[in-house]
Protein backbone atom coordinates (compact mmCIF):
# COMPACT_ATOMS: atom_id res chain seq x y z
CA UNK A 1 0.00 0.00 0.00
CA UNK A 2 1.11 3.33 -0.68
CA UNK A 3 0.77 6.61 -1.65
CA UNK A 4 0.76 6.96 -5.46
CA UNK A 5 0.96 10.19 -7.66
CA UNK A 6 -2.59 10.75 -8.68
CA UNK A 7 -3.39 10.67 -4.44
CA UNK A 8 -0.55 13.01 -3.90
CA UNK A 9 -2.13 15.46 -6.78
CA UNK A 10 -5.12 14.99 -5.73
CA UNK A 11 -4.73 16.16 -2.33
CA UNK A 12 -2.15 18.83 -2.93
CA UNK A 13 -4.67 20.80 -5.18
CA UNK A 14 -7.44 20.58 -3.37
CA UNK A 15 -8.15 16.83 -4.89
CA UNK A 16 -8.19 18.30 -8.64
CA UNK A 17 -6.02 20.92 -9.40
CA UNK A 18 6.25 23.29 -10.12
CA UNK A 19 28.28 31.53 -15.13
CA UNK A 20 29.58 35.25 -15.36
CA UNK A 21 31.90 34.48 -12.27
CA UNK A 22 33.74 37.44 -10.71
CA UNK A 23 37.55 36.76 -11.16
CA UNK A 24 39.06 39.86 -9.04
CA UNK A 25 42.17 42.14 -9.76
CA UNK A 26 43.31 41.72 -6.10
CA UNK A 27 46.54 42.89 -5.13
CA UNK A 28 46.67 39.81 -2.54
CA UNK A 29 49.09 37.23 -3.56
CA UNK A 30 47.06 34.51 -1.27
CA UNK A 31 43.79 35.87 -3.50
CA UNK A 32 44.86 35.63 -6.96
CA UNK A 33 46.57 32.46 -6.41
CA UNK A 34 42.88 31.08 -5.28
CA UNK A 35 41.42 32.94 -8.22
CA UNK A 36 43.92 31.17 -10.78
CA UNK A 37 43.47 28.26 -9.08
CA UNK A 38 39.35 29.02 -9.87
CA UNK A 39 40.33 29.47 -13.38
CA UNK A 40 42.66 26.74 -14.02
CA UNK A 41 39.08 24.48 -12.52
CA UNK A 42 36.88 26.21 -14.89
CA UNK A 43 39.44 25.02 -17.91
CA UNK A 44 39.36 21.24 -16.10
CA UNK A 45 36.26 20.67 -15.66
CA UNK A 46 35.39 19.75 -19.42
CA UNK A 47 33.93 16.87 -18.82
CA UNK A 48 30.74 17.97 -17.36
CA UNK A 49 30.41 20.77 -20.18
CA UNK A 50 29.31 23.90 -17.77
CA UNK A 51 32.84 25.63 -17.79
CA UNK A 52 31.82 26.40 -21.67
CA UNK A 53 29.92 29.18 -19.85
CA UNK A 54 31.92 31.77 -19.53
CA UNK A 55 32.59 33.40 -15.70
CA UNK A 56 34.78 36.05 -16.35
CA UNK A 57 34.07 40.09 -15.67
CA UNK A 58 34.37 40.80 -19.38
CA UNK A 59 32.19 38.03 -20.84
CA UNK A 60 28.96 36.18 -20.15
CA UNK A 61 27.05 33.69 -22.38
CA UNK A 62 26.79 34.53 -25.92
CA UNK A 63 26.55 31.36 -27.60
CA UNK A 64 22.58 30.12 -26.32
CA UNK A 65 23.50 26.76 -28.44
CA UNK A 66 25.88 26.10 -25.24
CA UNK A 67 22.66 25.68 -23.10
CA UNK A 68 21.31 23.36 -25.46
CA UNK A 69 24.24 21.46 -25.94
CA UNK A 70 24.40 21.13 -21.91
CA UNK A 71 20.61 20.21 -22.24
CA UNK A 72 20.94 17.46 -24.65
CA UNK A 73 24.04 15.99 -23.15
CA UNK A 74 21.95 15.67 -19.78
CA UNK A 75 19.36 14.06 -21.37
CA UNK A 76 21.01 11.56 -23.80
CA UNK A 77 20.44 8.13 -22.61
CA UNK A 78 20.27 4.97 -24.30
CA UNK A 79 17.98 2.04 -22.70
CA UNK A 80 19.55 -1.13 -21.97
CA UNK A 81 17.54 -4.48 -21.40
CA UNK A 82 18.37 -4.88 -17.70
CA UNK A 83 16.50 -7.99 -17.98
CA UNK A 84 13.15 -6.64 -15.63
CA UNK A 85 9.93 -7.94 -16.26
CA UNK A 86 8.41 -4.35 -16.30
CA UNK A 87 10.44 -2.61 -18.97
CA UNK A 88 8.20 0.32 -19.72
CA UNK A 89 8.40 3.39 -17.11
CA UNK A 90 6.17 6.05 -16.88
CA UNK A 91 8.18 8.02 -15.14
CA UNK A 92 12.54 8.35 -16.61
CA UNK A 93 15.27 10.45 -15.34
CA UNK A 94 15.11 13.42 -16.55
CA UNK A 95 16.98 16.87 -16.22
CA UNK A 96 14.59 20.20 -16.95
CA UNK A 97 15.76 22.71 -18.17
CA UNK A 98 15.01 24.24 -14.54
CA UNK A 99 17.93 21.59 -13.13
CA UNK A 100 20.41 22.77 -15.51
CA UNK A 101 20.25 26.16 -14.50
CA UNK A 102 20.21 25.22 -10.70
CA UNK A 103 23.40 23.22 -11.83
CA UNK A 104 24.45 25.93 -13.69
CA UNK A 105 23.86 28.73 -11.14
CA UNK A 106 25.61 26.29 -8.07
CA UNK A 107 28.68 25.69 -10.29
CA UNK A 108 29.10 29.55 -10.39
CA UNK A 109 28.23 30.82 -7.21
CA UNK A 110 30.01 28.23 -5.27
CA UNK A 111 33.20 29.61 -7.09
CA UNK A 112 32.56 33.06 -6.45
CA UNK A 113 31.24 32.38 -3.07
CA UNK A 114 34.51 30.82 -2.02
CA UNK A 115 36.50 34.17 -3.92
CA UNK A 116 34.37 36.60 -1.62
CA UNK A 117 35.02 34.69 1.48
CA UNK A 118 38.57 35.32 1.23
CA UNK A 119 38.13 39.34 1.52
CA UNK A 120 38.10 40.79 4.76
CA UNK A 121 34.57 42.15 4.49
CA UNK A 122 32.94 39.87 2.28
CA UNK A 123 29.49 41.34 2.14
CA UNK A 124 31.54 45.02 1.40
CA UNK A 125 32.93 43.34 -1.30
CA UNK A 126 29.42 42.30 -3.04
CA UNK A 127 28.05 45.81 -2.43
CA UNK A 128 31.35 47.33 -4.12
CA UNK A 129 30.37 44.85 -7.32
CA UNK A 130 26.86 45.71 -7.83
CA UNK A 131 25.25 48.50 -5.68
CA UNK A 132 28.58 51.52 -5.70
CA UNK A 133 29.17 52.95 -9.25
CA UNK A 134 32.29 54.82 -7.51
CA UNK A 135 34.32 51.19 -6.46
CA UNK A 136 36.63 49.82 -8.91
CA UNK A 137 34.96 46.88 -8.37
CA UNK A 138 31.95 47.89 -9.75
CA UNK A 139 30.39 45.55 -12.42
CA UNK A 140 29.70 48.33 -15.13
CA UNK A 141 29.50 45.30 -17.78
CA UNK A 142 26.55 43.60 -16.45
CA UNK A 143 22.81 45.44 -16.90
CA UNK A 144 20.90 46.69 -13.56
CA UNK A 145 18.68 43.29 -13.70
CA UNK A 146 21.99 41.48 -13.76
CA UNK A 147 23.33 43.30 -10.64
CA UNK A 148 20.92 42.77 -8.49
CA UNK A 149 20.56 38.76 -9.47
CA UNK A 150 24.21 38.41 -9.11
CA UNK A 151 24.21 40.43 -5.67
CA UNK A 152 21.11 38.39 -4.30
CA UNK A 153 22.26 34.97 -5.28
CA UNK A 154 26.42 35.90 -3.75
CA UNK A 155 24.39 37.00 -0.55
CA UNK A 156 22.27 33.64 -0.63
CA UNK A 157 25.66 31.86 -0.69
CA UNK A 158 27.19 34.21 1.63
CA UNK A 159 24.52 34.24 4.76
CA UNK A 160 23.27 30.42 3.87
CA UNK A 161 26.35 28.71 2.72
CA UNK A 162 24.81 27.32 -0.59
CA UNK A 163 21.51 29.49 -2.26
CA UNK A 164 17.85 27.90 -1.41
CA UNK A 165 16.38 30.44 -3.99
CA UNK A 166 18.14 31.79 -6.74
CA UNK A 167 17.24 35.15 -8.68
CA UNK A 168 17.76 33.76 -12.65
CA UNK A 169 18.33 36.79 -14.11
CA UNK A 170 21.37 36.12 -13.90
CA UNK A 171 23.96 37.58 -16.35
CA UNK A 172 24.46 33.89 -17.26
CA UNK A 173 21.22 33.16 -18.84
CA UNK A 174 21.91 37.10 -21.04
CA UNK A 175 21.52 35.20 -24.19
CA UNK A 176 18.80 32.51 -23.25
CA UNK A 177 15.15 33.16 -23.41
CA UNK A 178 13.08 30.11 -21.33
CA UNK A 179 9.38 29.13 -21.20
CA UNK A 180 7.43 27.54 -18.73
CA UNK A 181 5.50 25.46 -21.87
CA UNK A 182 8.63 24.86 -23.57
CA UNK A 183 10.21 23.50 -20.76
CA UNK A 184 6.80 20.92 -20.44
CA UNK A 185 6.75 20.19 -23.59
CA UNK A 186 10.76 19.21 -24.02
CA UNK A 187 10.64 16.91 -20.93
CA UNK A 188 7.15 15.05 -22.73
CA UNK A 189 8.85 14.75 -25.96
CA UNK A 190 11.77 13.28 -23.81
CA UNK A 191 9.73 11.10 -22.04
CA UNK A 192 8.31 9.36 -25.01
CA UNK A 193 11.81 8.77 -26.20
CA UNK A 194 12.29 6.74 -23.44
CA UNK A 195 9.28 4.95 -23.97
CA UNK A 196 9.92 4.20 -27.35
CA UNK A 197 12.96 2.81 -26.93
CA UNK A 198 12.05 0.66 -23.87
CA UNK A 199 8.97 -0.79 -26.10
CA UNK A 200 11.80 -1.55 -28.53
CA UNK A 201 13.59 -3.39 -25.92
CA UNK A 202 10.53 -5.52 -25.25
CA UNK A 203 9.76 -6.22 -28.63
CA UNK A 204 13.35 -7.54 -29.22
CA UNK A 205 13.57 -9.41 -25.95
CA UNK A 206 10.69 -11.48 -27.64
CA UNK A 207 11.57 -11.36 -30.69
CA UNK A 208 9.15 -9.46 -31.90
CA UNK A 209 9.08 -7.66 -35.42
CA UNK A 210 6.68 -5.14 -36.72
CA UNK A 211 7.32 -4.06 -40.83
CA UNK A 212 7.94 -0.57 -41.46
CA UNK A 213 4.61 0.87 -42.52
CA UNK A 214 2.56 -0.65 -39.88
CA UNK A 215 0.46 1.38 -38.14
CA UNK A 216 -0.94 -0.17 -34.32
CA UNK A 217 -3.28 1.17 -32.12
CA UNK A 218 -2.74 -0.14 -28.33
CA UNK A 219 -6.25 0.12 -26.43
CA UNK A 220 -5.76 0.11 -22.62
CA UNK A 221 -8.62 -0.40 -20.43
CA UNK A 222 -8.45 1.46 -16.80
CA UNK A 223 -8.08 -0.78 -13.50
CA UNK A 224 -6.82 -4.18 -15.18
CA UNK A 225 -4.85 -2.24 -17.76
CA UNK A 226 -5.70 -4.91 -20.66
CA UNK A 227 -4.36 -4.22 -23.89
CA UNK A 228 -6.02 -4.43 -27.07
CA UNK A 229 -3.98 -4.25 -30.61
CA UNK A 230 -5.29 -3.83 -33.44
CA UNK A 231 -4.43 -2.52 -37.32
CA UNK A 232 -3.47 -6.20 -38.56
CA UNK A 233 -4.99 -9.17 -39.32
CA UNK A 234 -1.75 -11.04 -37.90
CA UNK A 235 -3.67 -12.85 -35.27
CA UNK A 236 -0.22 -14.61 -34.01
CA UNK A 237 1.01 -10.84 -34.07
CA UNK A 238 -1.97 -9.51 -32.28
CA UNK A 239 -1.13 -12.00 -29.55
CA UNK A 240 2.01 -11.77 -28.65
CA UNK A 241 2.29 -7.73 -28.72
CA UNK A 242 -0.61 -7.78 -26.04
CA UNK A 243 1.03 -11.15 -23.91
CA UNK A 244 4.06 -9.22 -24.06
CA UNK A 245 2.69 -6.04 -22.95
CA UNK A 246 0.52 -7.27 -19.96
CA UNK A 247 3.47 -8.91 -18.78
CA UNK A 248 4.69 -7.47 -15.36
CA UNK A 249 3.19 -3.98 -15.30
CA UNK A 250 4.43 -2.60 -18.41
CA UNK A 251 0.62 -1.81 -19.95
CA UNK A 252 -0.22 0.29 -16.63
CA UNK A 253 2.74 1.79 -17.30
CA UNK A 254 1.97 2.62 -20.83
CA UNK A 255 -1.22 3.49 -19.44
CA UNK A 256 0.12 5.94 -17.40
CA UNK A 257 2.72 7.52 -20.17
CA UNK A 258 -0.27 7.88 -22.36
CA UNK A 259 -2.17 9.94 -19.57
CA UNK A 260 1.06 12.00 -18.82
CA UNK A 261 0.74 12.71 -22.81
CA UNK A 262 -2.58 14.21 -23.16
CA UNK A 263 -2.42 17.83 -24.40
CA UNK A 264 -5.83 19.97 -23.49
CA UNK A 265 -7.26 19.58 -26.33
CA UNK A 266 -7.39 15.47 -25.81
CA UNK A 267 -10.16 13.88 -27.28
CA UNK A 268 -9.74 11.30 -24.95
CA UNK A 269 -10.06 13.11 -21.82
CA UNK A 270 -12.99 13.16 -20.26
CA UNK A 271 -12.98 15.32 -16.20
CA UNK A 272 -15.91 12.35 -15.63
CA UNK A 273 -14.43 9.74 -16.89
CA UNK A 274 -11.02 10.59 -15.05
CA UNK A 275 -12.40 11.22 -11.66
CA UNK A 276 -13.89 7.59 -11.95
CA UNK A 277 -10.68 5.53 -13.04
CA UNK A 278 -9.28 7.86 -9.94
CA UNK A 279 -11.63 6.90 -7.21
CA UNK A 280 -11.82 3.31 -8.71
CA UNK A 281 -8.08 3.13 -8.93
CA UNK A 282 -7.48 4.12 -5.72
CA UNK A 283 -10.23 1.61 -3.80
CA UNK A 284 -8.65 -1.04 -5.56
CA UNK A 285 -4.84 0.06 -4.72
CA UNK A 286 -5.83 0.46 -1.12
CA UNK A 287 -8.65 -2.00 -0.34
CA UNK A 288 -8.06 -4.72 -3.30
CA UNK A 289 -12.08 -4.36 -3.77
CA UNK A 290 -13.24 -3.03 -7.79
CA UNK A 291 -15.87 -0.95 -7.57
CA UNK A 292 -17.68 -2.34 -10.36
CA UNK A 293 -18.31 -5.80 -8.63
CA UNK A 294 -20.08 -4.25 -5.33
CA UNK A 295 -23.25 -3.54 -4.36
CA UNK A 296 -24.64 0.04 -3.79
CA UNK A 297 -26.76 0.21 -0.75
CA UNK A 298 -28.24 3.34 0.70
CA UNK A 299 -25.74 5.16 -1.40
CA UNK A 300 -22.75 4.11 -0.67
CA UNK A 301 -20.54 0.96 -1.80
CA UNK A 302 -20.91 -2.10 0.12
CA UNK A 303 -18.14 -5.29 0.38
CA UNK A 304 -19.25 -8.70 0.38
CA UNK A 305 -19.50 -9.11 4.19
CA UNK A 306 -21.43 -6.04 4.14
CA UNK A 307 -19.24 -3.50 5.02
CA UNK A 308 -19.00 0.24 4.01
CA UNK A 309 -15.84 0.63 1.50
CA UNK A 310 -14.59 3.91 2.96
CA UNK A 311 -13.89 1.85 6.23
CA UNK A 312 -12.22 -0.50 4.70
CA UNK A 313 -10.06 2.52 3.02
CA UNK A 314 -9.78 3.92 6.08
CA UNK A 315 -7.96 1.17 8.48
CA UNK A 316 -6.16 0.46 5.52
CA UNK A 317 -4.73 3.86 5.12
CA UNK A 318 -4.28 4.45 9.44
CA UNK A 319 -2.01 1.29 8.91
CA UNK A 320 0.78 3.41 7.85
CA UNK A 321 1.96 6.37 10.09
CA UNK A 322 2.63 8.69 7.11
CA UNK A 323 -0.75 7.66 5.07
CA UNK A 324 -2.53 7.98 8.30
CA UNK A 325 -1.64 11.58 8.55
CA UNK A 326 -3.64 12.41 5.47
CA UNK A 327 -6.21 10.38 5.72
CA UNK A 328 -9.18 12.24 6.69
CA UNK A 329 -8.63 14.44 3.67
CA UNK A 330 -8.33 11.14 1.28
CA UNK A 331 -11.93 10.04 2.92
CA UNK A 332 -13.67 13.35 2.85
CA UNK A 333 -12.55 13.62 -0.83
CA UNK A 334 -13.31 10.13 -1.77
CA UNK A 335 -16.91 9.68 -0.25
CA UNK A 336 -17.89 12.13 -2.48
CA UNK A 337 -16.38 11.05 -5.50
CA UNK A 338 -18.08 7.29 -4.91
CA UNK A 339 -20.94 8.89 -3.51
CA UNK A 340 -21.25 10.71 -6.85
CA UNK A 341 -20.46 7.67 -8.81
CA UNK A 342 -22.90 5.16 -7.09
CA UNK A 343 -25.73 7.84 -7.57
CA UNK A 344 -24.94 7.80 -11.49
CA UNK A 345 -24.55 4.24 -11.66
CA UNK A 346 -20.70 2.96 -12.78
CA UNK A 347 -21.54 2.03 -15.98
CA UNK A 348 -23.31 4.77 -16.49
CA UNK A 349 -20.10 7.41 -16.68
CA UNK A 350 -17.38 6.18 -19.38
CA UNK A 351 -14.30 4.32 -18.24
CA UNK A 352 -11.09 6.24 -19.07
CA UNK A 353 -10.02 3.90 -21.59
CA UNK A 354 -6.58 5.54 -23.61
CA UNK A 355 -5.72 4.32 -26.87
CA UNK A 356 -2.19 5.56 -28.48
CA UNK A 357 -0.52 4.29 -32.00
CA UNK A 358 2.42 2.72 -33.20
CA UNK A 359 4.50 3.04 -36.14
CA UNK A 360 8.02 2.65 -37.34
CA UNK A 361 9.59 2.67 -34.13
CA UNK A 362 7.22 5.21 -32.32
CA UNK A 363 4.29 5.51 -30.15
CA UNK A 364 1.95 8.32 -31.91
CA UNK A 365 -0.36 10.30 -29.65
CA UNK A 366 -4.15 10.25 -31.14
CA UNK A 367 -6.96 12.45 -30.71
CA UNK A 368 -4.98 15.54 -30.11
CA UNK A 369 -2.79 18.92 -31.93
CA UNK A 370 0.18 17.47 -30.45
CA UNK A 371 1.95 14.49 -30.54
CA UNK A 372 5.44 13.79 -28.99
CA UNK A 373 6.59 10.75 -31.57
CA UNK A 374 9.37 10.47 -33.50
CA UNK A 375 9.27 12.94 -36.40
CA UNK A 376 5.98 14.45 -35.10
CA UNK A 377 6.97 17.14 -33.10
CA UNK A 378 7.62 20.38 -35.66
CA UNK A 379 5.00 22.14 -33.89
CA UNK A 380 6.89 22.30 -30.95
CA UNK A 381 9.52 24.46 -33.23
CA UNK A 382 6.95 26.40 -34.50
CA UNK A 383 6.07 27.38 -30.03
CA UNK A 384 9.40 27.44 -29.71
CA UNK A 385 9.92 30.37 -31.97
CA UNK A 386 6.51 31.74 -30.98
CA UNK A 387 7.29 32.25 -27.29
CA UNK A 388 11.81 33.57 -28.46
CA UNK A 389 12.93 30.02 -27.14
CA UNK A 390 16.61 29.81 -28.62
CA UNK A 391 18.05 26.86 -27.44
Amino acid sequence: MRLNHIRYQVMAHNIWNKVSAYRSKSTSVYTQSVLDKEYRLERQSSENGIDQFNYSKTSVVRNNGTFSKLYQSANDRTVTDTGEETVIQSTNPYESESDIRIKILDEKYSRINAINKTKSDPLGYIKDKYQNSKSPHFRSDLSAAERQAAYDNETEWLFKGKAQNYNLQDAVFRNVTFHGEVETENAKVYQRSQVNQQLQVLLNRNGIHISQGTRLTFTITPIDYKVQVRGTDDEALIEQIEQVLQSGDNSKELFLHIMKSLSSDSAQFSEESYKKYQAAREMYDVTGYQLKELKVVDGRYVTPDGRDLLDVYKEELEKDPVQKQNASYAITYYRSELSKIAEAGYDAIPDFILSIDYSNGSLRDVGQSKSYGTGDTKWLETLKHQKGVNY
